[in-house]
Parts: C-alpha cells; structure tokens; sequence
C-alpha cells in the first residue's frame, strides 16, 4: 500500500502518521478505473455508479475546498443538456452521493464531506480521512524532484519509477472524452513526459545501460521525435562498441525528424554527429 496522505478543507497536504493510520476510512484511486474503498470495501452503493454522482465526486476529489455554485454544478454536470428541472436533478445527485459516501446519515443529517451554504455554495471537506492516488503522486515528484537536486540518483529513481507506476494506469481513463477532466489530464500528461526524460538521464548518470534501452524504446513508441531517447540509445551502443547499430538509430532520428518536421535536429544531433564522426 502507499504511503497515506492527506489534505483539509484548505488544500493543505500532509502526510498520516502511524499513529493517525485508523481515521483513513476512504481510499480513492483516480489512476485507473475509478474507485472508491470505505474501510477496505470498494463502495457498491447504487449512487456509487450513478454517472453524474460519480462526475461530481472525481470533481470535489480534485478541487477540495473550492466553493462552487449550484448553476456552476449544473453546468459542469449537464452541459449539453437544455433541462429546465437541473436543480432538481442537482439536489437528487447530491442526496444520492451523500448516502453513497454514507450510508448511516439519518433523514435530514448534514454530510461529513459534502458541506453547502444556505446561498447554495457546494464544497468537498476530507475531514482528515481521505487517503487519494493523485496526493500520492504529488508526493512522489517533489520527492524525486528534491532527490534529484542533491544528487541523490538512486532515491530519485525510485521515486520516479513509483510515480511512472501511476502513469502507466492512465488518469480516469473512463472518462478521456470528458472535458470536465481535461485541465487535470494535460498535467499528469506533460509531467509523465517530464519524468520519463529525467529518469532516462538518471539511468545514464547511473550507467544503468541494461534500463536505458528499454525504457529509451519506450519513450519513443509515444513520441518518435525525442531526440533525447534516440540519444541515449545511440550513446548506449556506443559505449557497448556497437558502432553501426549507433549510426543506425542516428540516421534514422534524422531521417524521421526531416520527414515529418521539416527541421533539422537540434542540439543533441549535433553533438551527437560529432561523436560519430570521431568513433567512426
């Protein structure tokens, strides 16, 4: 199990000491199918699968303590929908999620997460026993990214292997056509192809070339363009005395870079081609 964060009302994140371990009843994974546990039970709650309840809980998930309207609400749930009963359907959602997320509440009992103010402004509260997978990758790149600063090679790999881990899953992947998600999607995209260059240039530092092509490889199913990845597994076969195999993948960087782009490559292609030259 990863280790357990929190974060309050405000946004404020922590982590959950051994002695708080018991007050995490909810643990929420965003990588992945969707999925929400309270005390080790993945809810079945009818609400649970609600489309629209389930919409509005990934929300409050991801904006914790942000106040947003009803009409707002309305909007983000039903945007193309000309309804004239969306108030209506919004208080029938909300009611659901709550006995959802609990379902002890007495008739008319106010929800621990769900808080409301009598001007119709909605906000999620955590109260200190949520325990969520993106918190946890927030976790993970400051750790890598502080690691990495001191020079720490090993505890930044691992790190950003943990974090990869996550990315590997996909960010709500049942909902990848779903703009209300967009915003959150685009940043753990660029930010996994962020870590993905960092970790291939630790493995370098760290003359890890058994994971260096591999991973290079991989790096390039999603983006053929990387000059950084074509560079380290020219340099890898350099290093190994492969000298054609070098050539090889160079010619080919520049020829798919031409092709397709219209550019010449960059920096890394020229200090490459010059190491060629001098190996060859």
């Amino acid at each position: 199990m990863p280790a357990r964060h929190l974060e309050t009302q405000a946004g404020e994140r922590r982590a959950v000491s051994r002695t708080e371990e018991a007050r995490v009843r909810y643990e929420t994974y965003l990588f992945g199918p969707f999925k929400v546990v309270r005390d080790g039970i993945p809810l079945t709650h009818s609400a649970s699968r609600r489309a629209s309840a389930r919409t509005l809980l990934k929300w409050f998930l991801l904006n914790p303590g942000v106040r947003i309207g009803s009409a707002a609400l309305c909007r983000l749930l039903w945007p193309d929908h000309r309804l004239t009963d969306k108030p209506n359907k919004l208080h029938v959602t909300l009611h659901h999620l709550r006995h959802a997320l609990e379902p002890e509440l007495a008739a008319r009992q106010p929800s621990t997460f769900i808080r409301s103010t009598k001007d119709g402004m909605y906000w999620f509260n955590f109260s200190q026993c949520w325990w969520i997978d993106v918190v946890d990758v927030e976790r993970l790149f400051t750790e890598g990214t502080i690691a990495e600063s001191n020079g720490n090679v090993h505890a930044a790999i691992s790190a950003y292997e943990n974090l990869l881990d996550y990315y590997e899953k996909i960010f709500l992947p049942e909902d990848l056509f779903d703009e209300v998600f967009d915003s959150f999607r685009t940043v753990h995209e660029v930010r996994q192809r962020t870590v993905q260059h960092r970790l291939l240039r630790l493995y370098m530092q760290g003359g890890m070339t058994h994971k260096v092509l591999p991973f290079a490889l991989s790096i390039l199913e999603c983006d053929p363009y990387s000059e950084e990845a074509s560079a380290a597994i020219v340099e890898v076969n350099l290093r190994q005395g492969n000298v054609l195999a070098a050539q090889l993948q160079f010619a080919d960087h520049l020829r798919l870079v031409q092709r397709d782009l219209g550019a010449n490559s960059g920096w890394v292609a020229s200090e490459l081609w010059e190491l060629l030259r001098k190996t060859g």
